[in-house]
């Protein structure tokens, strides 16, 4: 369409205007009239900035710069050896934490709680025990890939 590839060597591209402004320095643009296009490729790659796309059912899909949020899942131990499991930053998969909860508390058979993080607008969902691998599945059951979630163990004990 606009002829930028050269007709000698189709691995080139002819610099033109709108090639020069978002990938080439002032100097390159005054002397070169023809760059290679896989360097010119990289140097696409190296400029574009990362963006995340979020998609729920429900809600208009949300994009934003960056990686997309984590899902904190954190075990620590509470009163001496009680274990618990709390998991962070639901609401941004549309993850319902009343339900989640309860789903767990079935799972797990143990207790639940949905309690306000302070100082964020986000709540956390509390279980007791090392339950890890149940609170992977079940987000995962709900559509949350296992990369997004990060697992940060401070209680000492071996997994389950």
């Amino acid at each position: 369409r606009h002829n930028l590839v050269d007709t000698r060597n189709p691995r080139n591209i002819r610099v033109d205007h709108l090639v020069c402004d978002g990938l080439l320095t002032k100097d390159e643009t005054a002397k070169l009239t023809f760059y290679p296009r896989d360097k010119l490729q990289q140097r696409l790659q190296e400029r574009m900035i990362l963006c995340t796309r979020l998609t729920v059912p429900g809600n208009p899909p949300v994009v934003r710069q960056g990686r997309p949020p984590t899902i904190d899942i954190v075990c620590e131990k509470k009163m001496g050896n009680k274990v618990v499991t709390r998991v962070m930053g639901l609401e941004v998969y549309g993850v319902d934490p009343a339900s989640l909860a309860k789903e767990l508390r079935v799972a797990c058979a143990s207790s639940t709680s949905v309690d306000p993080v302070p100082g964020k607008k986000t709540v956390s969902v509390l279980v007791q025990g090392h339950q890890v691998k149940i609170m992977t599945r079940l987000l995962n059951d709900r559509g949350v890939p296992t990369d997004l979630l990060k697992v940060t163990d401070k209680s000492g004990k071996a997994k389950k």
